[in-house]
């Protein structure tokens, strides 16, 4: 039998569970490996090592019968029926299961390989302290960039001219955030060496259609918010790349952009947040020194600093907003990950991607409450990171409250922790004519 390519066993097997014929993935692996076979030497290999691997026709001593009475012949053949009836809706089950990931897999890897990216940005020099009193380590900057509900339409005639939000101005307040965010860098940088910067995406990205009001009324609909803000945000990225050494742009998702009316549980990645982020990460490939982290879990953790940062929008903690209640789910919250702690040392390692984890969190930094807040959790502090899109109709009359869009900035120390703090307001920038590319070309890969 013709040797098949390690490297192609585990795509033959992606494809093969998508859905493709033998003959499909024999030309494949014809173009893709100059492979030369015949379709029946992969459905052989494929029954052989795949379909059978691990399965073993002996019977365990114990599954022998000692009994050969008629009544416990009939018991046998019941139970063999119903393990057999179990055997073959867990088989459906795991199989669908199987097929649904390895299209999101392919659908990702075709993304990834064949959709343009913007061209990596050369870097400049960054700038050393010049201040006459200068700090001997280098410092981090955390800028997260939470809740810019892409596509919402707040007209300033329903807001008695209070705010106004569309994809415009949205595209006005992030270049205002990006250049401000440097000014903010630039100035610290004369007293204070820093060469990375953490970018936390804290969800809420896009409108979305979750309301039925919103549906009616956004400027455009899912796609087009995710898309347009994808294309957006990697031009908010790029144009910041050349001053650091490092980003990192860890991301979890909100709630708006969740596909299904009724708040899910599982699989709650299945969110327009997920794949913005997925084509942020596309556009921006071409740049080395950007780093992305996008879980699948409502929650994750950054080190900065040698602080563990709890990255979550927000969204799973009830009590609307109040302090005690955000203090009381984050209080939970560290209950939850000390539970890795104890399971750790009951079963050993978990499995390698979640074994370097933590099981405790300095501070907490999330977003969906539409404001700037800090309540003191005696290790760190837990940041409220403010919205991009500011006060809306729905807050002004359910809730009476009103707040200015704004993102908050925050520096950290190796030694010290987090050392200072800085809030970015970001409606001045409504009225400016700067803003990034917001056109799209019809064909993103032209033949």
């Amino acid at each position: 039998m013709t040797h098949i390519p390690e490297e192609a066993k585990s795509e033959i097997i992606k494809r093969r569970l998508s859905g493709w014929s033998w003959i499909e993935i024999a030309d494949w692996m014809q173009q893709e490996y100059q492979h030369e076979a015949h379709r029946t030497t992969y459905q052989k290999w494929y029954e052989r090592e795949v379909l059978q691997a691990g399965v073993s026709n002996e019977p365990e001593a114990e599954d022998i019968p000692s009994d050969f009475s008629p009544e416990a012949h009939i018991k046998l053949i019941k139970n063999v029926e119903k393990y057999k009836g179990e055997k073959n809706y867990w088989k459906k089950l795991a199989e669908t299961s199987l097929r649904k990931e390895a299209k999101r897999e392919l659908l990702i890897d075709a993304i990834k390989k064949f959709t343009p990216s913007y061209k990596q940005v050369q870097r400049y020099k960054i700038r050393k302290p010049t201040a006459k009193v200068r700090g001997r380590s280098a410092q981090v900057v955390v800028a997260p960039l939470t809740d810019t509900h892409v596509g919402d339409n707040v007209e300033a005639d329903e807001m008695v001219g209070l705010n106004a939000y569309n994809i415009d101005i949205f595209n006005k307040r992030l270049y205002g955030w990006a250049t401000q965010l440097l000014k903010l860098i630039e100035f610290r940088r004369s007293y204070a060496e820093i060469n990375e910067l953490v970018i936390p995406m804290l969800g809420d990205m896009i409108s979305g259609d979750i309301h039925e009001e919103l549906a009616r009324t956004n400027n455009d609909h899912n796609m087009g918010q995710m898309i347009r803000g994808a294309n957006l945000i990697a031009q908010a990225l790029i144009f910041l790349a050349p001053h650091f050494k490092k980003i990192r742009v860890p991301c979890v998702v909100g709630n708006h952009g969740r596909m299904t009316r009724k708040p899910p549980m599982k699989n709650k990645y299945m969110d327009w947040d997920y794949m913005l982020y997925q084509w942020i990460s596309v556009f921006c490939k071409n740049q080395k020194n950007i780093e992305f982290h996008i879980p699948k879990s409502f929650m994750t953790t950054v080190k900065v600093c040698n602080r563990n940062l709890l990255l979550s929008h927000g969204d799973f903690i009830n009590g609307a907003g109040s302090g005690t209640a955000i203090s009381k789910g984050i209080n939970n919250m560290r209950n939850v990950l000390q539970f890795r702690k104890g399971l750790q040392e009951e079963i050993g390692n978990l499995r390698n991607e979640y074994a370097a984890l933590p099981d405790y969190f300095d501070s907490v930094l999330i977003g969906h409450f539409h404001r700037i807040d800090e309540i003191d959790i005696g290790t760190g502090a837990i940041h409220i990171c403010g919205c991009m899109k500011g006060g809306d109709e729905f807050a002004m009359q359910r809730v009476q409250a009103i707040n200015k869009p704004r993102q908050l900035v925050l520096y950290y120390h190796p030694k010290y922790g987090e050392i200072g703090k800085d809030i970015i307001y970001l409606n001045r920038y409504d009225a400016t004519s700067q803003d990034f590319n917001d056109v799209l070309p019809q064909v993103w890969v032209p033949n």
